[in-house]
């Protein structure tokens, strides 16, 4: 009955019922797809950028970390003896705060440095002519600033040694520092 009163309507008042979507609507659909992907693909890439970055970050600290432990640790059991009695065993802090020169305890000349040349920290062990490095993209904390810092002790000798620098890599920093005492100041040896 119905369509009966549909086709007698003109034309004009008729409605068409269309099965699908229209061209405007699937336009309009793609649009809205293709921002969503777009904005998703930005985020994902912001996300890989940003874990490069700390990636690198945690590498460089976690290596320039290894270095200061075992700079500290050999500063604390390095024979730390007056040198006007007992040359050769005592620790040494170059004046201009480059380089820390000791005996360890296994009886072993260690000197590290820092090379403003490369911007390495180095060590070399019974004064051979190979320097390792230990860290790279070293810099004073300041420029001019020592790395190693000396505190005078009793009977000639170095009570504290300070180690201080700082990490660069890709744009972004990292301090570092420790201080060190002797084992002789600890414990009287």
């Amino acid at each position: 009955m119905l369509d009966k009163i549909t086709k007698q309507m003109p034309i004009r008042f008729r409605k068409h019922r269309s099965k699908g979507l229209s061209l405007v609507e699937v336009l309009i659909s793609l649009a809205i797809v293709a921002l969503l992907l777009t904005a998703t693909g930005i985020a994902f890439d912001a996300a890989l950028d940003n874990y490069k970055v700390n990636h690198d970050m945690a590498t460089v600290s976690v290596s320039a970390r290894n270095a200061l432990y075992q700079m500290t640790s050999t500063i604390r059991s390095a024979w730390n003896l007056d040198p006007t009695t007992d040359p050769g065993y005592e620790i040494d802090v170059s004046g201009d705060g480059l380089s820390c020169s000791l005996r360890d305890a296994d009886d072993r000349d260690v000197i590290y440095r820092y090379n403003p040349d490369t911007d390495e920290l180095q060590v070399n062990i019974n004064g051979g002519a190979d320097w390792h490095v230990m860290v790279d993209n070293v810099f004073p904390v300041t420029v001019g600033q020592p790395i190693f810092t000396k505190t005078d002790g009793p009977n000639n000798t170095i009570s504290r040694v300070e180690v201080r620098f700082m990490v660069s890599q890709e744009g972004l920093s990292r301090t570092i520092s420790a201080a060190a005492v002797p084992r002789n100041i600890l414990y009287g040896s």
